[in-house]
């Protein structure tokens, strides 16, 4: 610091544990002064700057004490949850969203899923997944049920697709709950008892009703207050153990057994009193009071009543009112009295036959008393027998009916193929002696029963498209054809038998083992025990022990191959050496070591002993060459240039038959060739000697020749001038096809006009076919329509038979050989020139007759009189009565198609004050009588079509003006109407 002048600075200023310690000069009051205000300001810095650090350490403590209480806070949360059920905890781990996975597609879920609990363990799954996993698993199910993921609980519902509820299924689709996920927040409701869950709708199993409810004992006299959870329980466990005292059924006795629940059922008191039966003839000391059974009061002859409690059983004999017929009568209430019903035989009771069919009345034999026999007539019984299906068959009879049915019904057997005649009494369905021969449920064997009666429903089984699955299930099958066989197959490891009953499919694997290890011949490769009954051993890829063993017999080393079974022998020796043929041609043939059969490939070629044949062997050893010589003779015939084609016939000459070689054979002008048999033999020349005849065919190709030099396609001869003049001077004398004499029809010209390279290679392979003697038949390959068709058309020029083969798109054409099939004359290429020289010069003939037939003369003429024809009287027509709903367009849109054929040109249509239309021409007044004559040729044609149209009653000739008057006349004094310019829709 500074001073002001002449006084002093400052010493030294020592700081010493807080303190200022300040040495100055004496008498320097002013730097004192100084010092004590800088001492001030210092001690304020440092309580500033001590305040700051409290603050800090107050607010660090207030941060501290906030972590430990949030730890206190989360040890405590925790400590809820591990006392919560897991079911809530399931809820808090939602709401959470990152800690609780679906257990199918194992993605956290949150508030906002789709969310489906099973009802038995409460593990929530996202709702898609699980329904995914439901639709799957009753697919493949039998019972079509599926489980829980979780806890294998078994269901047969299925959620529905796109169907999400909230806990309690009241809302479908709920909305996002962020505070309890997948709750509707309404009351759950759910009916556990007649209160209804209280809760909110939640997740895991309802709360217990805590309502006090009033229960009644098991006689209902006394009540008592309990929880409604524990209503049904007391129900049936609390007694008040008084009497029940009800009235039983009887109406007399009280009920003596303790409190109970439901009815008291019979009355289990003793009358002790004698008591009588219905009838009276018999009487009980006791009867039990639920035996008793009042009816009525009861009565004898003598007056004498009683009332009677029970049936005895016996049966009494009543008589009529007449004295000589009488019926018996049960032990009934109340019991009939002798002689007081009337008798029904008598005349006034009976009044038809015994059968009923006719009145006493028209038959001869009158009755006077019930005695009197009663008369029959020629009717059949018909009354109902005691089987209860069948009528009486005789004719009408007094007394009873046949007491034991003797008719038959037809009924089929138990397998219904046959029916049979079976009296009344057979009991049960015939059996015939069709055997079953279903297939059981194991489908090997089949059902050999004699009339089953299963076999109408294994028709209808195996008629059906059973599933393999469904194949094992026996349910599907009648129980006749369960097959109760021992399956008995061998299994899979070939040494053991299937123990299971008869079944479809393959038999299960062997369970059988062995407690020794399997072990390879090297011992490297090895199975340990238990080894199941058909494992095979894995190949072993170590080398074989006997590689190791040295040089083979030959001398040559083993060649390395794989371990293999001891009971398999090692590879034979493949070391490449030289040897000799059997034939000993060649001495060093290359060859393996282990073939001694060796063969230098050449043929034997030594003269056989039995004819001038060679050996055709190849390389074999001396003395087994050809025994019998199988080739053909091949030596020349006698009559004839060919060769001897049959079997080799040493020591004998060729047999004399009819040579079968094909040789061909022309006319004198070389124009026809046939194939024919050559046929040569003793006595018979051959077929190429005698040439074949000239025909009309022969003919025609002379003349073609002749064509083809007028139409200059022989340039030698005729100049290309010449030629043009020849061909206009014959084309004019040939006028149709036929006169061209060509082989070819003109579709098979005209398509090779069109497709010259693809008909040519047809035409080549036909060439071929016909050169070809030992092949009678070509089939060409698949092809479309208009392909076949030309085939068709080309083989009527060879004289081939021609078809049609198999169906689209596979359908080809198969061509053969006749007697009469030649190639033509002329080939595609030769004879369409000439067709289209032809074809020229008859459109060159056609334009010609066309213009002469379309000239026109044109002469000057001058009418003397214009008005030659007379006017028409009729030149309309009137459409009359037109239906309710009908327009001019609609008239003009039927009538203008027959019009247009008339001489009405441009009609008019005019709609009356009638509701009539009038249809004229526009020159209606100076018509011609042709336009009345078009009127009357079409008139009745247009009133049919109106009348079937429903347009118009009918349809009528007119005169225009005529209709027109009486059009105005029929007006309110107005003049004469004129005729609109546009009168469709006047």
């Amino acid at each position: 610091m500074e001073m002001s002048s002449g006084q002093d600075q400052i010493a030294e200023a020592d700081f010493d544990d807080g303190y200022v310690v300040v040495r100055a000069d004496s008498g320097n009051s002013e730097a004192f002064e100084n010092v004590g205000e800088g001492l001030a300001e210092q001690d304020e810095q440092d309580e500033q700057d001590e305040q700051d650090e409290q603050d800090e350490q107050d607010e660090q403590d207030e941060l501290d004490e906030q972590d430990e209480q949030d730890e206190l806070d989360e040890l405590d949360e925790l400590d809820e949850l591990d006392d919560q059920p897991y079911y809530e905890k399931t809820i808090k781990e939602i709401a959470k969203g990152d800690c609780y996975p679906c257990m199918i597609c194992t993605v956290e879920m949150d508030f906002t899923c789709h969310m489906y609990a099973c009802p038995e363990c409460f593990r929530v799954f996202d709702y898609e997944c699980i329904r995914e996993w439901a639709v799957k698993s009753t697919q493949k199910s039998v019972t079509k049920t599926w489980k829980c993921p979780n806890c294998y609980f078994e269901k047969k519902d299925v959620p529905l697709k796109n169907r999400p509820t909230c806990w309690c299924g009241k809302i479908v689709h709920p909305d996002p709950n962020p505070l309890d996920p997948n709750s509707c927040g309404q009351t759950c409701d759910a009916p556990i008892c007649v209160h209804g869950c209280p809760s909110t709708c939640h997740l895991g199993p309802h709360p217990t009703c805590m309502r006090m409810v009033q229960t009644k004992c098991r006689c209902g006299k006394k009540s008592k207050d309990v929880f409604c959870s524990e209503a049904r329980k007391h129900q049936e466990l609390f007694c008040c153990n008084n009497i029940c005292g009800s009235t039983l059924p009887c109406g007399v006795h009280k009920c003596q057994r303790q409190c109970h629940s439901g009815i008291c059922g019979e009355c289990p008191e003793t009358i002790a009193n004698e008591i009588r039966c219905y009838c009276g003839l018999e009487s009980l000391p006791s009867i039990k009071c639920k035996d008793v059974k009042i009816q009525s009061k009861s009565q004898d002859s003598s007056g004498k009543k009683w009332i009677g409690a029970f049936a005895c059983g016996r049966m009494r004999t009543v008589k009529y009112s007449c004295g000589e017929h009488s019926f018996a009568e049960p032990c009934m209430a109340p019991p009939s009295i002798t002689g007081q019903k009337s008798c029904p035989y008598s005349p006034k009771a009976l009044k038809t036959c015994p059968c009923g069919e006719t009145p006493l009345e028209s038959l001869e034999t009158p009755r006077t008393k019930c005695t009197d026999p009663i008369p029959t007539c020629d009717a059949t019984c018909g009354k109902l027998l005691g089987c209860g299906r069948h009528r009486c068959p005789f004719k009408c009879h007094t007394g009873s009916c046949m007491e034991s049915c003797v008719c038959s019904d037809k009924v089929k057997c138990s397998c219904s193929s046959r029916t049979f005649l079976i009296p009344c009494k057979f009991h049960g369905p015939p059996h015939c002696n069709t055997k079953c021969e279903s297939l059981m449920s194991c489908r090997r064997h089949r059902c050999a029963q004699r009339c089953c009666d299963g076999r109408s429903l294994a028709q209808v089984r195996e008629k059906k498209v059973f599933l393999t699955r469904d194949k094992l299930d026996e349910s599907l099958v009648e129980a006749q054809h369960i097959c109760l066989k021992q399956c008995n197959l061998k299994l899979s490891c070939g040494r053991h038998f299937c123990r299971r009953k008869c079944h479809p499919g393959n038999c299960p694997s062997c369970l059988e083992s062995d407690s020794n290890d399997l072990v390879c011949p090297c011992g490297k490769t090895v199975v340990p025990a238990p080894v199941r009954c058909g494992t095979v051993l894995p190949p072993c890829r170590n080398p074989c022990i006997k590689t190791l063993q040295g040089p083979l017999d030959c001398g040559h080393p083993p060649m390395p191959h794989p371990c293999h079974p001891l009971d398999e022998p090692c590879p034979s020796c493949t070391a490449p050496v030289f040897k000799q043929c059997k034939c000993g041609k060649n001495t060093k043939v290359r060859t393996l070591c282990f073939q001694n059969d060796v063969s230098c490939g050449r043929v034997c070629g030594k003269r056989l002993a039995s004819c001038h044949h060679s050996c055709t062997k190849t390389c074999h050893r001396d003395g087994e060459c050809q025994s019998m010589c199988k080739q053909v003779c091949g030596m020349p015939r006698p009559n004839c240039s060919h060769h001897c084609r049959f079997k080799c016939h040493a020591g004998s000459s060729c047999p004399d038959v009819p040579c079968n070689i094909t040789v061909e054979v022309k006319c004198g002008c070389g124009h026809r060739s046939s194939f024919v048999t050559c046929a040569a033999h003793e006595g018979q020349e051959p077929a190429n000697q005698r040439p074949l005849e000239c025909t009309e065919e022969c003919a025609a190709a002379k003349r073609r020749l002749e064509l083809m030099e007028a139409f200059g396609m022989n340039t030698e001869a005729v100049q290309p001038a010449e030629g043009i003049a020849d061909l206009t001077v014959l084309a004019e004398k040939v006028s149709t096809f036929q006169e061209l004499m060509l082989p070819f029809t003109e579709a098979s010209l005209s398509i090779f006009a069109k497709q010259s390279n693809w008909c040519s290679q047809i035409e080549e392979h036909l060439n071929r076919l016909m050169s070809d003697t030992s092949k009678p038949s070509l089939h060409f390959k698949p092809m479309r329509p208009p392909q076949r068709h030309f085939i068709h058309e080309l083989a009527q020029a060879y004289k081939l038979y021609c078809e049609s083969q198999d169906k689209e798109p596979k359908r080809s054409v198969f061509v053969k050989k006749t007697i009469d099939s030649h190639k033509p004359s002329l080939s595609l290429s030769e004879a369409l020139p000439l067709y289209q020289s032809f074809k020229s010069a008859q459109k060159e003939r056609k334009l010609k007759e066309l213009e002469r037939s379309t000239t026109t003369r044109i002469l000057n003429y001058s009418s003397t009189d214009e008005n030659s024809l007379p006017i028409a009287q009729i030149n309309g027509l009137l459409i009359q009565k037109v239906f309710e709903g009908t327009d001019g367009k609609a008239i003009e849109t039927c009538f203008t198609d027959y019009l247009k054929h008339t001489l009405i040109k441009d009609p008019k249509y005019l709609k009356l004050n009638s509701g009539d239309f009038l249809v004229f021409a526009d020159n209606y007044a100076k018509a011609s009588v042709n336009v009345e004559h078009d009127i009357n040729r079409v008139v009745g044609h247009l009133d049919l079509i109106a009348k079937e149209s429903l347009l118009a009653e009918g349809v009528i000739a007119c005169r225009v003006e005529q209709i027109l008057a009486d059009e105005a006349n029929s007006s309110d004094g107005s003049s004469v109407a004129e005729v609109p310019e546009d009168p469709l829709f006047a």
